[in-house]
């Protein structure tokens, strides 16, 4: 993308009852209620420097200059509580994150941050608790003289992100989900975790996945054979 600058200080949100109602679903629940056509889940690479985390809330995009993390400090001081700061860095070693920028944003109520790039001081942030995901630990520094752009899309882990799309992030990954079908994701959510929950109680039964879900008419499709014992 251009390096040409430019910052929004500020983008629309999604309604907080709709934030809200996600939290109650996983990254993969989140994927599976998006329809195929978007490509929505970022490079596994990205992940959570601490397990068991769990990361919502509408991004606020960085583009920066590789390897110059100076846009980063721009972007906290416009963030709003539960913002999601999303860091397109390019995948550059150089490191975009650390501790002080973690504390920092937990005073302000930021919800975490997505690197495509480095973040350092992995112990001191797992010991806070703050949500960061990333694709590299490095103890490389950044430069901070040449501004990037704030609030405008970018690729991040492979994934179109605009500001205010919102991100989901687990153990499993991180989910962007386009701002324009956010209630039809979530009502695709919900059902998909009533469906599951029924499935649990079949289990409890004694029924299998393969019954269920019809799978058996794959195998008879294939004309795959089956016999009652091994030789």
């Amino acid at each position: 993308m251009s390096m040409a600058s430019v910052v929004y200080r500020d983008f629309q949100r999604p309604p907080p009852e709709i934030i809200d109602a996600f939290r109650e679903f996983g990254a993969s629940t989140v994927y599976e209620s998006i329809g195929r056509e978007y490509r929505c889940v970022m490079d596994p690479a990205i992940k959570p420097i601490a397990p068991d985390t769990k990361l919502i809330g509408p991004a606020l995009t960085v583009h920066c200059y590789p390897g110059d993390n100076i846009t980063v400090h721009r972007a906290m001081a416009l963030a709003k509580p539960g913002d999601v700061i999303v860091v397109a860095a390019g995948g550059q070693i150089g490191v975009m994150w650390g501790g002080l920028m973690s504390y920092q944003a937990m005073k302000q109520g930021i919800a975490g941050v997505v690197v495509d790039g480095s973040v350092r001081d992995v112990a001191e942030i797992r010991r806070m608790g703050f949500p960061v995901f990333a694709r590299y630990i490095s103890p490389i520094g950044s430069t901070k003289s040449h501004p990037g752009s704030i609030n405008v899309p970018v690729i991040c882990g492979g994934v179109l992100v605009r500001p205010g799309d919102l991100i989901v992030g687990d153990d499993d990954g991180v989910v962007v989900v386009p701002r324009e079908i956010l209630n039809e994701v979530l009502e695709r959510a919900r059902q998909r975790e009533k469906r599951e929950r029924e499935a649990l109680t079949l289990y409890d039964q004694g029924k299998t996945s393969y019954e269920l879900y019809g799978f058996d008419k794959v195998f008879r499709e294939k004309g795959v054979p089956e016999y009652p014992m091994a030789p």
